[in-house]
């Protein structure tokens, strides 16, 4: 089984200086009748309704199943520690009373291919989020702007390390967009190491496992944003420290 998705931007108002323009023809509606579905404990059937002529060539053919219209929301989304790109992101809901199954999977934006890949099975009711590539209409910059060793304890036996990161990203797209981004925290395994977050606040973030750190913005067009990372790692002399 191979799927297509069709993913569409909203409409944009724009001024015609013209007084008169002419209607352009409306593109040809192929209407696809959808498959009749039996659902089993573990799979899904589905009949299709109208014949359909398959040549005898040996070659792969595909025969429409079915077509169906999902709401969907457009997100940015990057994760600049490991890259510094933005990727284009839409979620949607399976809305059908019949499953997507797993295979192959074509992605169009605004009727324009973008991506092929591999769709996990979705089930009525479960949500999917399809990969729209890369776009350079949003920007994002991670950059390390200090980083500092120094002792601690009564002694000057321990130590602390402090590690401070600018992250900027910027909309250079015409229109407000929503912006996603992550970053991670060091874990400590072991007690007697202490990572402690510094910036920013509880408040502007989402805490995720295993040290994940989410941000959620919205920025307005041509607009740029920055937010400061930083983190402290206490640790004692004797002890070694890696991974940081």
């Amino acid at each position: 089984v191979q799927a297509e998705m069709h993913a569409k931007r909203a409409p944009r108002a724009s001024a015609m200086e013209d007084s008169a323009v002419l209607p352009e023809p409306e593109a040809e509606v192929i209407e696809v009748s959808t498959a009749q579905v039996q659902n089993a404990a573990t799979s899904a059937s589905f009949q299709i309704k109208n014949p359909a002529t398959l040549l005898s060539d040996n070659t792969t053919q595909r025969v429409a199943i079915a077509t169906a219209k999902l709401p969907a929301a457009l997100q940015y989304q990057s994760t600049p520690g490991l890259r510094e790109t933005v990727y284009l992101t839409a979620q949607a809901s399976n809305n059908t009373d019949f499953p997507f199954l797993a295979g192959p999977l074509n992605t169009f934006l605004d009727d324009a291919f973008v991506a092929s890949g591999a769709m996990k099975a979705v089930m009525p009711g479960e949500k999917l989020e399809l990969a729209l590539g890369a776009d350079d209409g949003i920007s994002i910059k991670r950059q390390l702007v200090n980083r500092y060793t120094e002792s601690t304890g009564f002694s000057g036996s321990g130590k602390r390390v402090t590690y401070e990161y600018k992250i900027t990203v910027k909309n250079n797209k015409a229109t407000t967009e929503k912006v996603s981004f992550a970053d991670r925290l060091p874990i400590s395994r072991n007690e007697k190491i202490v990572v402690k977050l510094l910036s920013p606040s509880e408040r502007d973030i989402k805490r995720e496992e295993d040290g994940k750190l989410v941000w959620d913005w919205e920025l307005e067009p041509g607009k740029s944003r920055e937010t400061v990372l930083k983190f402290s790692v206490d640790y004692p002399g004797d002890i070694n420290v890696y991974g940081l």
